[in-house]
């Protein structure tokens, strides 16, 4: 264990305004010692917290539902609000994470600098709220084992496997606040989707469509507009299920015939 560190302010923008200038260093493997942050630019807090960048070992998009649970256990003293702090995020996706965050976001260098800065800004900054959940090269996996531990605690590992089986389903949940913040309808929501997922936890039921792209979107939106009427965190338990899977069933009775509401 050690003490959690992060970046002042101007050593972030300093960072930020230097991309240009430094894209050898994202694309070619540049060391943290090579970026000469001030000593007087590294902060150090008194929170105890596990190494992060030795547990990211895997860097494919299939090992993203394991490395958000180490990610999130080892950062597990931190608080939301900490969490929501770009200045931790940039330090470690600048130091110890630099080499995962690489392998796993970058790629081959485009050839256009613009396309090329603007890679190193998504995933090594943290461009607003969404930026923090879904873009970031180390927030995003905190943020993900944050929202699984409060929707499932026993078995967190399992929600990730079923949220990260589509990336739209990901984007329709993790990336809306008045979805993914509110753990009452987020657990009523996984409590669907589980019913439609075979007893191993390894895919879809054959005979359920709703992890279809246009599917899903299509009960997400039928849940927001039903939400736009009655707030769905103030229903009762049974009610708000109940709501949950008739939208469910109307968006696969839907898809079944061609796209057309049953009449």
């Amino acid at each position: 264990m050690s003490n959690l560190h992060y970046l002042a302010a101007r050593a972030v923008s300093n960072l930020n305004q230097g991309i240009a200038k430094r894209l050898d260093w994202y694309y070619k493997g540049g060391k943290w010692a090579d970026l000469k942050i001030k000593d007087d630019h590294i902060r150090e807090a008194s929170l105890s917290i596990a190494p992060v960048g030795e547990k990211l070992t895997q860097t494919k998009s299939t090992a993203d539902a394991k490395n958000a649970m180490a990610v999130h256990d080892a950062l597990a003293a931190l608080t939301p609000r900490q969490a929501a702090d770009d200045r931790l995020w940039v330090y470690l996706c600048h130091s110890e994470c630099a080499q995962y965050v690489r392998r796993r976001w970058l790629g081959k260098r485009p050839e256009k600098e613009e396309d090329a800065e603007r890679e190193v800004r998504n995933h090594f900054f943290v461009n607003g709220n969404r930026g923090l959940i879904r873009d970031n090269g180390v927030s995003r996996l905190w943020w993900l084992g944050f929202i699984a531990r409060k929707v499932d605690d026993e078995k967190p590992r399992r929600f990730l496997d079923i949220l990260l089986h589509r990336q739209d389903v990901r984007s329709a949940l993790i990336e809306r606040p008045s979805v993914s913040m509110n753990t009452q309808v987020l657990q009523a929501i996984y409590a669907v989707m589980r019913e439609h997922w075979d007893e191993d936890g390894n895919k879809p039921l054959k005979n359920s469509t709703l992890f279809q792209r246009e599917v899903f979107r299509d009960w997400m939106i039928g849940l927001n507009r039903r939400g736009g009427v009655v707030l769905l965190d103030a229903l009762p338990e049974k009610e708000l299920a109940s709501l949950l899977r008739e939208e469910a069933d109307r968006a696969m009775q839907a898809a079944s015939n061609g796209g057309q509401p049953e009449p």
